[in-house]
């Protein structure tokens, strides 16, 4: 489970952590709690984002059989959606194709 939001006597609120099997955060307000989360979601986010960015940059496929090339995304949209809407997504990306 990692961590379990508990209410203290005082009304406030603490984390236990059931990875240390104790108290990580103190007489913390739901506000507290959240900023601290979004925090800890933020930073998990960049490290994904980071990774997969890593990945492209040396010629990996980080959604494997799923990833695609620019072409092969163009010519995708080209397909569901339409030459115009295709060269739309192409001119928005890279305006020297204008």
């Amino acid at each position: 489970m990692g961590r379990q939001i508990i209410k203290q006597p005082n009304g406030r609120y603490c984390i236990f952590s059931s990875i240390v099997d104790n108290v990580t955060h103190y007489n913390m307000e739901p506000k507290d709690i959240i900023k601290e989360w979004v925090k800890d979601e933020a930073e998990a986010v960049a490290k994904r984002v980071n990774l997969v960015i890593e990945r492209l940059s040396s010629g990996e496929k980080p959604y494997s059989q799923f990833t695609k090339s620019f072409d092969e995304m163009i010519n995708l949209i080209m397909e569901i959606h339409g030459d115009k809407e295709a060269d739309n997504v192409s001119k928005m990306i890279d305006p020297q194709n204008e």
